[in-house]
């Protein structure tokens, strides 16, 4: 589809073009549709163009070594994506998907030429587009080294599995440990103490089967 020069004016990159060479560069680029959930690219693609978002959402994402899905940029209106492989003629390192029914420039190496021969100024603005991802990939690794192993894990613990570690905590703490001392003292002191009426006299059988720590009591054959 074709672009409309009104569009390239509303992206920053493009901003200090005058109409001229607005209308030049509208005449080379394309305006591409992509349904919800549609791919755009994806890792080892050819990256032989670039995209400008327009209206929509996209994400751009790749895989890490747990293959897990980590994100990378979800580019507003006016930013670039896949830029750096367009550049370098270099296959996509990342997958971009439409999260939504979205509208994007393409644009390949041959129209970014054409802009830079007619406004040289816009290279800086490439530049500043270019240092605003490389921070964003820096402050992407500097938040994933620094997360704690331990909340990853408590993140994707199930229910089940929180319980458990739940259980296992108070099973191993002291309160647990002096808690359930007491309880051996005073059953075995009151037993004692009763004698004959005792519910379970020595050598206490109800509470050895019932202990969680005490091995089953064996009579002795005699």
């Amino acid at each position: 589809m074709a672009c409309n020069p009104d569009v390239l004016k509303n992206v920053p990159l493009f901003a200090l073009l005058d109409d001229e060479e607005t209308c030049v560069l509208a005449g080379q680029v394309e305006l591409k549709e992509f349904a919800a959930r549609q791919r755009i690219y994806k890792t080892g693609d050819p990256g032989g163009r670039a995209y400008v978002m327009v209206s929509g959402r996209v994400r751009v994402s790749t895989v890490d070594e747990d293959k897990q899905e980590v994100i990378v940029d979800e580019p507003a209106a006016g930013e670039f994506f896949g830029f750096a492989s367009m550049l370098e003629q270099t296959p996509h390192q990342t997958n971009a998907v439409a999260l939504e029914e979205s509208v994007c420039i393409e644009i390949d190496r041959h129209d970014i030429s054409v802009l830079l021969e007619r406004k040289p100024q816009a290279g800086m603005d490439m530049l500043t587009v270019l240092g605003r991802q490389f921070h964003a990939a820096q402050e992407l690794v500097r938040i994933r080294s620094s997360r704690n192993p331990n909340e990853v894990i408590e993140e994707e613990a199930t229910m089940g599995e929180r319980v458990a570690d739940t259980v296992a905590r108070f099973g191993g703490s002291w309160t647990f440990i002096i808690s359930f001392a007491v309880v051996l003292i005073v059953y075995t002191s009151a037993n004692v103490a009763l004698g004959r009426s005792a519910w379970d006299p020595y050598p206490f059988i109800l509470l050895n089967l019932s202990s969680p720590c005490s091995p089953p009591f064996r009579r002795r054959s005699s």
